[in-house]
């Protein structure tokens, strides 16, 4: 006997919203034709909502996932699809446990699932909104190099360190984004006192042996177009800053080494990304 059964988790501080603007259900989400649509295909949607609650507007990021036939549901049956956990439960809680270690984060609203038998069929993350997004990759590229020489050198100086400072922070907790690229990391109002990571699907604790890899990941994909923007002395201080060290260390060079052999082969293809990366747009990936 076939069997379908739905499933929608929403923040308590945010059901009486969503009832009353109807994304509270997987059916209803998938009912949601306001906003603006930032990104989709035959299988995938991003939309962006605004929602008044007590005359403020709240900014909602809704995506949408479909999978229709059972070639998609079997290429993703080991990640979620059938086994495991799907990729908008893992968001859902990768930004909880994001924000819980006092990391910045979009605010995690809500996740659905519908399933058939146990195979997944649809699903659906909510968000909160950055107030006043701007992507890292548009910042480096065309914020920093129009503000004055003066202004530019100290701006570029306090990402270099606040960026270390936060990416020390993620790992300490033993947490890899596996995503870890400008276009991924978004300021607010083009302030470098916080770095809200998105798109944190792939996101792992790693364990104890694969500690290495998993860091060299992280600051390879971060890495990978640096050199067409920041100075080998300025890539070298993120790293110190990142370690917390004055010099390398031998453990230092081994983490160094490894990083920017995962890191040669993105170069070009995350240069020409973010070379092609279009203005006052925020990357939502799917």
């Amino acid at each position: 006997m076939s069997a379908t059964t739905t499933r929608m988790v929403i923040d308590p501080a945010w059901q009486n919203l969503l009832r009353q603007h109807g994304p509270a259900t997987v059916d209803t989400v998938y009912r949601v034709r306001e906003g603006v649509v930032l990104s989709g295909g035959t299988a995938t949607e991003v939309r962006r909502v605004e929602v008044e609650d007590d005359k403020q507007t709240r900014i909602l990021y809704i995506k949408k996932y479909w999978y229709p036939t059972a070639r998609l549901r079997w290429s993703g049956s080991y990640r979620g699809t059938f086994f495991g956990i799907s990729k908008v439960r893992r968001e859902y809680e990768n930004l909880r446990q994001l924000r819980e270690w006092g990391l910045d984060a979009p605010v995690p609203v809500a996740y659905g699932e519908e399933r058939h038998n146990g195979w997944l069929l649809r699903s659906c993350l909510i968000s909160e909104g950055v107030p006043s997004p701007l992507s890292l990759d548009l910042f480096i590229r065309d914020v920093l190099p129009a503000m004055p020489t003066p202004e530019r050198r100290t701006r570029q100086r306090e990402l270099i360190h606040n960026l270390a400072d936060y990416t020390r922070r993620m790992h300490e907790h033993r947490f890899v984004h596996h995503d870890y690229f400008w276009r991924n990391i978004l300021l607010s109002a083009r302030s470098l006192e916080h770095f809200y990571l998105i798109d944190s699907h792939k996101g792992r604790r790693w364990s104890s042996w694969a500690d290495l890899a998993s860091r060299a990941k992280d600051l390879a994909t971060l890495d990978s177009p640096a050199p067409s923007f920041f100075r080998r002395s300025e890539r070298l201080r993120f790293f110190l800053r990142y370690r917390g060290h004055a010099r390398l260390t031998s453990a230092d060079k081994e983490l160094l080494r490894h990083a920017l052999r995962v890191a040669a082969p993105l170069r070009a293809p995350q240069l020409d990304r973010v070379r092609r990366a279009k203005p006052n747009t925020v990357s939502i990936q799917v």
